[in-house]
């Protein structure tokens, strides 16, 4: 694992033994969403449960409001503090600790808010005043709760860890989630993985690696796709790389 993780950027799709952390998390996510989705029988499996279509898609205020509901919840708090996901960063990291930011997502059809463009995450919080934020060596954990396929799932650029930290542009209703690439997109072509899970299946993958959800066109039927991002870094390791002049300087105005 640490060896992809150093020499590409991220890791090989893997399995986690989340056992009824997960299945709480499920049942979490249904309680808020069976009055959502189509009409469905209530004795089918809980897997299929979360992967029903919604009649129409939420409204965002009420939305949220769950969304918050989730992020906050004891459920969520038990997976991203599992021992299975701690022991998966221990294999990348010598001292893994809880990032601050650990976050719940939801991908609808048509919900251009939750796709994100090309960006690094480290980028997404460069610019922060949060001293917790800033100065760690951390990585992401990609984690499926209902699965994903090419169509919903997200993708990222082999290597794109080796280059540098790319000045990102703010995107309304989302934060810093824009780099400012110096290459084509077609460039990267022959470079990009686009993920492909089963619920509890994870990828672990580097601060600087260039990643984005995927782009599509084709329509799910308002299928949900549900996933959390689970960050950890490394206690005492520092993340070194260079930036252009610009982007320093914005941190510097932001500073003061």
């Amino acid at each position: 694992m640490l060896s992809d993780f150093d020499k590409i950027g991220y890791t090989k799709v893997f399995d986690l033994n989340l056992g009824n952390r997960l299945i709480d998390f499920q049942k979490l996510i249904y309680s808020h969403t069976k009055d959502l989705i189509v009409p469905h029988n209530a004795d089918i499996p809980l897997e299929e449960k979360i992967k029903l279509p919604f009649r129409s898609l939420p409204p965002k205020e009420s939305w949220s409001k769950i969304m918050n509901s989730v992020n906050s919840s004891k459920e969520f708090e038990d997976i991203i503090s599992s021992q299975s996901i701690i022991d998966s960063f221990k294999a990348i990291f010598k001292n893994p600790k809880k990032y601050e930011i650990c976050t719940f997502r939801a991908r609808y059809p048509s919900e251009e808010r939750v796709i994100y463009n090309w960006h690094q995450d480290e980028g997404t919080w460069y610019l922060s005043k949060n001293k917790n934020h800033l100065k760690k060596f951390t990585a992401t954990m990609w984690l499926s709760i209902n699965g994903s396929n090419s169509n919903n799932s997200i993708q990222l650029i082999k290597n794109s860890h080796k280059n540098k930290l790319y000045e990102h542009s703010f995107v309304k209703g989302q934060g810093y989630f824009n780099a400012k690439i110096d290459k084509n997109y077609t460039d990267f072509l022959d470079d990009i993985l686009t993920v492909e899970t089963k619920p509890s299946q994870a990828i672990i993958f580097h601060p600087l690696t260039l990643h984005r959800s995927v782009s599509s066109n084709k329509d799910n039927g308002l299928v949900p796709r549900y996933s959390i991002d689970v960050r950890y870094y490394d206690d005492g390791k520092k993340l070194n790389y260079s930036t252009n002049f610009l982007f320093k300087l914005k941190k510097l105005i932001n500073i003061i």
